[in-house]
């Protein structure tokens, strides 16, 4: 299965934004697989849910990209050169927090050993020949657009679901 990712390439310089936004990481591993993470029980927001790596934009983040791969370093206890950005999708905005995050697409060279236990409760790994089925997408309908996708007895949804469609061009409203 041959599957066309939807992105925009990434130019340089980055375009630098100075208001509040959260980035996150699309880390693809030998164009086979997508890395998930467990969101920590301790952490402020979106606790225990599964998600990209990432998070907000701080003082020292000069654009999305330094914001995504700093976040993923820290999260994933990963060497910068681990990560190598090559696009990016158009940002979205979630329902509980009124900024934008947007999503970086990474390759990624070495899958973590461990990672920042504060932040993250687990590493998942979904082979993008899975995400990329449309029959293993269930429609909830809490909301419009509520699609979800199980990794194991863990449900990705929202936000970060709304990503990996979007990435893989998957419009699942035409299957209810």
């Amino acid at each position: 299965m041959n599957v066309k990712l939807n992105y925009h390439e990434l130019e340089t310089p980055h375009v630098a934004i100075t208001n509040n936004y959260a980035a996150v990481s699309i880390l693809i591993i030998d164009k086979k697989e997508i890395l998930y993470i467990k969101r920590s029980n301790e952490m402020p927001t979106h606790k225990g849910q599964i998600a990209f790596p990432g998070g907000k934009r701080e003082e020292e983040d000069i654009d999305i990209v330094s914001t995504a791969v700093r976040e993923s370093t820290e999260e994933l206890l990963l060497p910068v050169s681990a990560i190598r950005p090559f696009g990016y999708l158009n940002s979205i905005d979630t329902v509980e927090y009124k900024f934008d995050v947007y999503p970086v697409v990474c390759q990624l060279f070495e899958k973590p050993k461990n990672y920042n236990i504060s932040e993250v409760q687990a590493i998942f790994f979904v082979e993008i020949k899975k995400l990329s089925n449309p029959n293993n997408w269930s429609y909830r309908g809490i909301y419009p657009d509520d699609w979800i996708f199980m990794i194991g007895n863990e449900i990705l949804w929202g936000a970060t679901a709304k990503i990996t469609r979007r990435l893989l061009n998957l419009d699942l409203r035409q299957t209810i």
